[in-house]
């Protein structure tokens, strides 16, 4: 993506965010993103929605689906993206949104990667340290499983990684005795 667009994925998701702020409507326009994300996930209207021979009304009306089960700001917000013919940018503007959102009220995900399974108990204790250590609210663990990990784990959170793998501590070993 070019920094132009970017520019304007920016300034359009931080717009919604604003209106979402102002209008104490925040749940409700998190839930309707993720609805919107859900779609795009599972259909390939991104694609369809960057397609240049695509008309503006098909766009409009691919669109309107949502329109009808959102709310007035999620309406307003997608009228404009249509008006000025950025139906093209929605999917990164809605990606972008959610990440603000994280950003506002501090929460996030935390990825756990292991090469083995983690008990529940391990899970909770897990979270509750990286909340602690992160100064962050955690929303859910996401884990996977990598057994190239040999032992340990790698935790992504916020932006930062703790890798405390045998993996990692191998290949930093072998760098030390160069």
């Amino acid at each position: 993506m070019d920094k132009k667009t970017q520019a304007l994925v920016e300034q359009y998701a931080r717009s919604l965010v604003e209106v979402a702020f102002e209008q104490d409507a925040v749940s409700t326009i998190q839930e309707e993103v993720r609805q919107i994300l859900t779609v795009f996930a599972e259909t390939n209207l991104k694609t369809f929605l960057s397609q240049e021979n695509v008309t503006s009304e098909a766009k409009k009306e691919s669109l309107s689906l949502f329109q009808e089960s959102c709310s007035v700001y999620m309406n307003n917000f997608l009228e404009v993206i249509l008006l000025n013919d950025r139906a093209n940018i929605l999917y990164d503007v809605l990606k972008l949104v959610l990440e603000l959102f994280d950003q506002e009220d501090n929460t996030y995900d935390v990825t756990v990667t292991s090469a083995s399974p983690l008990s529940e108990e391990q899970k909770a204790r897990l979270l509750a340290i990286v909340s602690q250590k992160f100064e962050i609210k955690t929303r859910r663990l996401v884990e996977k499983i990598d057994e190239d990990l040999i032992g340990g784990f790698v935790i992504k959170a916020k932006n930062k990684v703790v890798d405390t793998s045998i993996r990692s501590q191998l290949q930093t070993f072998k760098t030390n005795l160069k």
